[in-house]
C-alpha cells in the first residue's frame, strides 16, 4: 500500500511535465508566428522604401538633366549676349565716327 501515493505522485509528474512540455511547445509555435508574420511586416515595408527610394532617384537623375540642358542654355546665351555687346559697342563707335564727320561738315 505504500506504493499507492508514490504512483499517483510519479502519475501527477509525469501529468506535469507532458503539459508543460505541450505548453512550451505552442509558445514557441505562437512565438515563431509572430517572428514570421513581423518578418513578412518588415520586407513589405523593405519593398516599399526600395520603391520610394527608386522613385527617388530617378526624379534627382531627371532634375540632373534638365540643370545640364538649364546650364547649356545659359551658356549659349551668354555667346549671345556676348556678341550683341560687341555688336553694340561697334555701333556706338559708328555713330561717334558719325557725329565727328557731321560737325566736320558743319564746319
Amino acid at each position: 500500500m505504500n506504493y499507492i501515493p508514490w504512483v499517483i505522485s510519479g502519475i501527477a509528474t509525469l501529468f506535469a511535465i507532458l503539459t508543460y512540455a505541450r505548453n512550451g511547445h505552442r509558445d514557441n509555435m505562437k512565438d515563431r508566428a509572430e517572428q514570421m508574420a513581423k518578418m513578412e511586416n518588415l520586407a513589405e515595408a523593405m519593398i516599399k522604401a526600395n520603391l520610394k527610394l527608386d522613385t527617388v532617384c530617378a526624379t534627382t537623375n531627371e532634375t540632373r538633366s534638365d540643370i545640364k540642358v538649364l546650364n547649356n542654355s545659359i551658356i549659349a546665351i551668354d555667346k549671345r549676349l556676348s556678341v550683341v555687346e560687341n555688336d553694340l559697342k561697334t555701333a556706338f563707335m559708328r555713330i561717334d565716327e558719325l557725329r565727328e564727320s557731321i560737325k566736320e561738315v558743319k564746319e
